[in-house]
């Protein structure tokens, strides 16, 4: 790598045409069929790079500043301040990128846009460039990321498995914390080992290190991939509460799975139903994780244990886990339930508070299907029905749901699993509703 003191041609016009926003002169510095490579998409041709430029560079009133220029072996290297509408990203302030130019004469004949700090540590990951409500994939990224720093009382964490939730496609829709900012890499749960080979799995919310008592309800709370990147990557760095000894007896792809999914299915059953062996229940859904978990647990629990699905086949999948009985998605049941439990929203709404007992329970922790229900305030009141919410579960609960796992022999239901270049067929099986359990990625 060199310092060079002159700009060759093509870049300094480049430069200039992109701060005077002028698209047909920064296309035409590009050579025929020329590549762009922004965070790991690629735009072959002009058209494509036209397109690109329109949506995201152009666009997005974009001006830059140069840095520093290097000549790395055949390519011009120039770090840029870059000004510009990043609103889409939930960044406020200008960001310092390095473009890696390759010329052909007095062309760009291959450009490379990254964010990645030139000289630290990489490492592959699946992350969310920038949210799309409509279109969430098309942010989806997999590629090479930047290890982030271990700050005093963090530790670094070498992931070796990681699980899928909806939330990593909330993600990337933009849906979460108000916090959240882009690239964000994805994932909530994980087990990995430390830097000394201690295995971990990873206890999923975070908040203010002051706080005492229920975590669930901190005003600072947070999960993992919301305000720090995510467990979808080679390394995810921690806070040390939240890297937890995985007992010998569970395996990691197993463990994977229990940090949310899992940990919120424990806390809604144990914690927010009220119920005691042999009472019955209801679970709206068949397939996801959460309601898995739900079946799962309630059997062990000794419950009577009632399922919906939308489908034959993801009823057979929970008579498979245990359950007593199961009907198609909204169908009366033949006697109110002690407690419901859904996490679904809108479209199950009606069914729940129609099934449920009087001084029965209903308890949600989703809201995939829509978040404004029609209440019916009369039947909650006049039949005295709770409705509880849950939002993921305590330190302490993850490790009595741990305990609970190992001690009842509870083989958690794994749908699939995948190697990391694939996280996005997993995320799309969540979009699209076709999962039958958990999705498990390993590394």
């Amino acid at each position: 790598m060199s310092q060079i003191q002159a700009l060759p041609k093509p870049v300094a016009a480049f430069i200039n045409a992109t701060n005077k926003l002028n698209t047909e002169e920064w296309i035409a510095i590009f050579a025929d069929g020329a590549i762009l490579n922004d965070e790991a998409i690629e735009c072959r041709g002009k058209d494509a790079i036209r397109k690109w430029s329109d949506e995201q560079f152009i666009g997005a009133k974009i001006t830059l500043t140069t840095n520093e220029v290097v000549q790395i072996d055949d390519q011009t290297v120039v770090n840029f301040t870059v000004a510009g509408d990043f609103s889409a990203y939930g960044i406020t302030a200008p960001i310092p990128l390095d473009f890696y130019f390759t010329l052909e004469g007095d062309k760009i004949k291959y450009l490379v846009i990254s964010d990645l700090v030139r000289g630290k540590e990489t490492m592959n990951a699946a992350w969310a460039a920038k949210p799309n409500l409509d279109d969430p994939f098309s942010g989806y990224r997999f590629g090479k990321r930047n290890v982030p720093d271990v700050p005093e009382g963090w530790v670094k964490v070498k992931v070796t498995a990681a699980s899928l939730n909806w939330h990593d496609v909330w993600t990337l829709r933009g849906i979460g914390h108000p916090g959240l900012e882009f690239p964000r890499i994805l994932g909530m749960d994980g087990c990995g080992t430390l830097e000394d080979g201690s295995p971990v799995i990873l206890y999923p919310i975070m908040g203010d290190s002051n706080w005492k008592g229920d975590e669930t309800i901190d005003p600072a709370r947070h999960v993992i991939s919301e305000l720090c990147h995510g467990a979808l990557a080679e390394y995810i760095i921690v806070p040390k509460r939240n890297a937890v000894p995985l007992p010998k007896e569970l395996s990691t792809v197993a463990g994977a799975v229990l940090g949310t999914a899992w940990l919120t299915a424990y806390r809604m059953l144990f914690i927010k139903s009220g119920l005691r062996p042999g009472q019955s229940m209801l679970v709206q859904g068949a397939s996801g994780g959460v309601s898995t978990a739900l079946i799962q647990l309630g059997v062990a629990a000794g419950m009577q244990v009632w399922v919906t699905g939308r489908t034959d086949e993801k009823r057979s999948l929970a008579m498979s886990l245990g359950a007593h009985r199961t009907f198609a998605a909204g169908e009366k049941l033949p006697k109110k339930v002690d407690a419901v439990f859904d996490g679904v929203g809108a479209a199950t709404w009606e069914h729940s508070l129609a099934s449920v007992c009087a001084g029965g329970t209903i308890v949600c922790c989703g809201i995939n299907s829509g978040n404004n229900p029609a209440l019916d305030l009369m039947k909650i009141i006049v039949n005295q029905i709770s409705v509880k919410g849950v939002y993921v579960g305590t330190l302490e609960e993850f490790k009595d749901l741990i305990t609970f796992v190992i001690v009842k022999g509870i083989e958690p239901r794994i749908g699939k699993v995948l190697p990391l270049e694939r996280t996005e067929e997993g995320l799309r099986d969540i979009w699209e509703g076709t999962t039958s359990g958990k999705i498990v990625i390993t590394f």
